[in-house]
This record gives C-alpha cells, structure tokens and sequence, in this order.
C-alpha cells in the first residue's frame, strides 16, 4: 500500500514537472491559450525571442523592478499591440481576475516624461482613458490591466502589485 501511494505522487510530480517545463498554461475562459517556453528558463515564457515572467508576489514597483534585475531582467516594456496582447495572456494565465500588474514604465525622472525601466525608449503607448494624470501628483508608475479595456495606467510607485519581467532586448 505504501509503495503505491509512492508510485502515484511520483508519477503526478513528474507530470507536473513534464507541465512545467512545456510551459503550456490555460485560463479558464476566452479559450486555450498556450505559452510555450522556447528556450527560456523554467517558468518564464517565449514571445518574439524575449523571455517573460508573471510574478506572484505583491511589491512596490521600484522592488518589483528589483526582483526583475535580480534575474536579469527588467519590468516589461512592451513596445506593440501584439506584445501587450502576449502580456495580457500571460498574466491572464496566472491571475484569472486580472488585476493590476506592474510594467516597466515610469516618470519618477520627469513628471510626464515616460521612460521604460530598461531603457528603451517609449514609441508605443496604450493608456486608459484619462491616463496618466498624476492623481494627488503621486501617481509615477505604470500598471497594466486597468479598467474594463485592461490598458495602462499610473499608480503611486510605494504600492504593492504583481508584476511581469522580461529579458533585456535590443531596443527597438
């Protein structure tokens, strides 16, 4: 009997392993959407060559920024429809309800001067309605999956989101 339950859980952590390492997750609406891991490490995702990863963990963005160097990486600049997209997909993957996620965006330079936290400048832009505007002028970070249309917004930098990091790129 012991050696039985053994087996089992063996057999269901190698599929989960198995799972894993493909990559592949679902949500549970909107159809089956696949994220294939293409050559990047273990629980990061492919998407035009970079690397993506949804993080779980609630933090300040600059920490969240962090977090992403710590792995060589940055917060996510997304610099097309079609990358916003994957993004979305992603941290849908994740966070069936979607909520807020940091990305890589701020102006704590500059009041309105938006720069990606990897450094490549900002050519593609998708706020919300109204956004950004600096809401009590503390408002410096930017977040994804605001609103119904789940676009861009800012938020004050010291609050605690999930966030999504992606691997260095040549700037487009």
């Amino acid at each position: 009997m012991k050696s039985t339950i053994i087996i089992v859980l063996t057999v269901c952590a190698s599929l989960l392993v198995l799972f894993l390492a493909l990559g592949v997750a679902s949500p549970l609406d909107d159809g089956e959407v696949k994220l294939q891991q293409g050559g990047c490490p273990m629980f990061w995702f492919n998407f035009n060559g970079r690397c993506y990863k949804y993080v779980a963990t609630l933090m300040t963005w600059a920490d969240a920024e962090l977090h992403c160097v710590s792995q060589r990486a940055n917060l996510v600049s997304i610099h097309s429809l079609e990358e916003h997209n994957f993004v979305k997909s992603l941290i849908q993957n994740f966070d069936h309800a979607q909520g807020h996620t940091w990305i890589g965006l701020s102006d704590t330079q500059k009041e309105g001067a938006w720069m990606w936290s990897d450094g490549c400048s900002v050519g593609y832009l998708l706020w919300d309605n109204g956004q950004p505007d600096n809401y009590k002028g503390i408002e410096h970070c930017g977040v994804k999956n605001f609103g119904e249309n789940l676009k861009w917004n800012d938020y004050p930098c010291s609050r605690t989101f999930p966030s999504v990091c992606a691997t260095r790129i040549p700037c487009p």
